[in-house]
């Protein structure tokens, strides 16, 4: 009798071990994205962004299509790609006003709870590797934070 409880409680903690971790699915970072960011910080071409240039920075993300404000550009609208399968995750965007309407830029993300970090190649350029950018590089990044209900 006590060998059948031992080998039943051998046999459960195996099935416990062997049972896969529920993956993420490919909508839970479009998911966790949704609602109103504020810029917190951020770079372009290797140089760190002023606070005039983050002053009234805010993006909004309401399932693939985002709204981001930015002093220098206005307002401008688009559409967003994500694909949280690659190392680091990539993000395309594509605006759908503003001066780069229908340009394609390409980009990688990471979000970590609250904070939301983005670097942009400028249209046509090459996706970033890296959360950095460098001189004369045409990459710029974003660090968003959310927005407290």
């Amino acid at each position: 009798m006590r060998f059948g409880v031992v080998l039943a409680l051998a046999v459960i903690c195996l099935l416990g071990a062997a049972a896969p971790e529920k993956a993420a699915t490919p909508d839970a970072d479009v998911h966790a994205l949704q609602g109103e960011w504020v810029l917190r910080g951020g770079e372009a071409e290797g140089e760190v962004l002023t606070e005039d240039q983050l002053q009234g920075g805010k993006l909004i993300i309401e399932g693939d299509r985002y709204t981001v404000t930015l002093p220098e550009l206005g307002v401008v609208s688009g559409i967003e790609t994500l694909d949280a399968t690659q190392q680091p995750k990539t993000i395309d965007i594509t605006d759908t006003t503003g001066p780069h309407v229908g340009q394609v830029c390409l980009g990688v993300y990471e979000l970590a709870g609250d904070e939301f970090r983005v670097v942009f190649a400028s249209p046509g350029g090459q996706r970033p590797t890296k959360f950095e950018t460098k001189p004369a590089s045409g990459q710029w990044m974003h660090v968003w934070t959310r927005v407290a209900k």
